[in-house]
């Protein structure tokens, strides 16, 4: 057994280091390529969403944007590329392990290539939902723009990074090594009882339904955003505890201040390392975030209710004071886009200029499109006159026996009844932008918690940085009274933190303070108190404490100045 295993271990390090495999692979994925292109792979694996958006045009009666037919061609390539490209890049990643040199141009053309799919297939959903608009809603291209921006940032920032810790001298790879495993560790360790305390949590709805192994796993990858930014600062500010007093207790930062370099020198690639989590999150926050979380309760409640689709808001209730018309949803899925999905228990009352009822449309469900307007399935149409119902219609039948009530003339889009059910907190920046846009005169009340989200978008990752700021003194020990207190503190004022954090923003969102001000506050606030106590531990002072701060100085005599006036102090005594 022990000859058979040692045989085995040479056979991989023998395969590790065979020459020229990951040149060769990376040609032939070339060539895959440029025979798929030859045989034109784009018309026999048409992409899906570019596919959707071309046959939703068509259903709409609506003119195919030439963009989208561009895009359509290049997608499928794309996807080819990238899906022969996660096991080359696998392979490459085995065999170059632990030579970064060498990993250098793998990941950069990794990135690279991801970013371009991800890019393109963003684009062509835009220009579909631009000039096809499923919900009505309108658009927002200076937010989509900065999506972009953040999909290129948050993917091709990796070979950058990568490049930093190969360029970074001994002492300063060191300290960044002894903080990206405790940060590596708790973040996989809080992310692990973050998915198990949710699954445990939901695990008889998934059972009701039965769901997939492989449908669990994509819905708990694409929760994946929300989980990041919601634990990566408990994460962060374990790590930075932890590393630092390690150093602390084995005199390694004495050491290293002793070599000449200051503390600022010593902790940034800590504080850089702070700042990429930061932009990282920034950029799941942005989007994809607030739309997992918003999506994970609606998954939940698709399942609880043993719906067909996600539902984005139940039990809606809408008046339009202009058309005398009043809605009723029982569920509004997330997408009405294709026709496929469609709001279910539909009512619309309609009245007249006096008040008395006019009709009333019962629908089991609804769905509406740009071109045709709203089409109601499987219900009946009761007329009224002077109040009392005159007359009670199915919907016509169709040629395919299916009953549809077609009614163009209703202008109320499903962006306008829906809108005022949302909720802000689950909302990404382009909604929060669209729902702005689309309620211009709404009351500041309404409009609070929507414009106070959208700058929490953008002030909730940097709240890293001024953990950062406090935790790092506090985890700095030069003298033997260990740092127990400082980590207690540093915990405490995470607490403090989190707390002062969620009354700004509540504030906010009442209307009692300015947006802007409300999530920037506690940034300023506890950043400045960590730049303080920065500033006293780089100066080699303790650190100040409550004691110290409410103590009264003590009372000292005053000496004389000269002889003569010592001499006429003793007389006078």
């Amino acid at each position: 057994m022990k000859q058979w295993l040692s045989r085995l271990n040479q056979a991989w390090q023998k395969a590790r280091e065979l020459p020229y495999v990951g040149r060769s692979l990376f040609v032939l994925g070339l060539l895959v390529l440029a025979v798929a292109m030859f045989f034109g792979w784009h018309h026999t694996h048409p992409d899906d969403v570019a596919g959707a958006a071309i046959q939703q045009a068509q259903m709409a009666q609506m003119a195919v944007p030439g963009s989208i037919v561009v895009l359509a061609r290049i997608l499928p390539y794309l996807n080819l590329w990238v899906s022969i490209g996660v096991p080359l890049l696998l392979i490459v990643i085995w065999r170059r392990w632990g030579n970064l040199t060498r990993l250098m141009a793998p990941v950069s053309i990794a990135s690279v290539s991801v970013a371009l799919w991800a890019i393109t297939s963003e684009l062509v959903d835009y220009i579909a939902h631009s000039h096809m608009t499923e919900m009505g809603e309108p658009p927002a291209p200076v937010a989509f723009a900065f999506k972009l921006v953040f999909i290129a940032v948050a993917v091709g920032s990796l070979p950058l990074a990568l490049q930093y810790y190969r360029k970074t001298p001994i002492l300063e790879n060191y300290t960044l090594r002894t903080f990206l495993h405790p940060l590596i560790f708790c973040f996989v360790a809080f992310c692990s009882l973050w998915i198990i305390m949710d699954l445990l949590d939901n695990l008889k709805d998934f059972q009701q339904a039965k769901t997939s192994f492989g449908d669990l796993l994509g819905f708990y990858v694409a929760l994946l955003p929300y989980i990041y930014v919601t634990i990566m600062p408990v994460a962060l500010l374990l790590a930075v505890l932890y590393a630092l007093t390690r150093m602390s207790r084995a005199n390694e930062l004495i050491s290293m201040l002793g070599f000449g370099r200051s503390l600022a020198q010593v902790l940034r690639p800590i504080f850089l390392c702070t700042l990429y989590v930061s932009v990282l999150s920034m950029a799941a926050n942005y989007y994809w975030a607030p739309r997992a979380e918003g999506n994970r309760k609606a998954i939940v409640r698709a399942l609880s209710e043993k719906g067909k689709d996600s539902i984005m808001a139940s039990a809606i209730m809408f008046r339009n004071e202009q058309t005398r018309r009043t809605w009723y949803a029982a569920t509004f899925p997330f997408s009405l886009r294709g026709g496929h999905e469609r709001m279910h228990g539909v009512q619309v009352r309609e009245e007249n200029a006096d008040g008395s009822p006019a009709r009333t449309i019962l629908a089991p469900s609804a769905s509406w499109s740009p071109g045709g307007g709203w089409r109601f399935f499987d219900g009946q149409e009761m007329i009224y006159e002077k109040g009392s119902v005159v007359a009670m219609r199915p919907f016509p039948a169709l040629a395919d026996g299916q009953k549809v009530l077609e009614a163009p003339e209703i202008e109320e889009t499903p962006w306008g009844i829906v809108s005022y059910a949302l909720r802000a907190d689950f909302m990404s920046v382009p909604e929060l932008v669209s729902y702005l846009h689309a309620h211009p005169k709404a009351a500041d009340d309404k409009l609070a918690p929507f414009r106070t989200h959208l700058w929490h978008r953008f002030a909730l990752p940097w709240q890293m940085v001024a953990l950062v700021l406090v935790a790092a003194p506090l985890g700095v020990a030069y003298s033997r009274r260990g740092a127990v207190g400082g980590i207690a503190g540093s915990v405490f004022i995470f607490f403090i933190f989190m707390f002062v954090g969620n009354l700004f923003l509540n504030l906010g969102k009442g209307g009692h303070l300015p947006p802007w001000l409300t999530v920037w506050m506690p940034h300023v606030l506890f950043g400045a108190f960590g730049w303080m106590l920065f500033r006293y531990r780089s100066a080699n002072r303790d650190l100040p404490t409550l004691k110290s701060l409410f103590k009264k100085a003590p009372a000292s005599i005053q000496r004389p100045r000269n002889r003569s006036d010592a001499a006429a102090a003793s007389g006078m005594a």
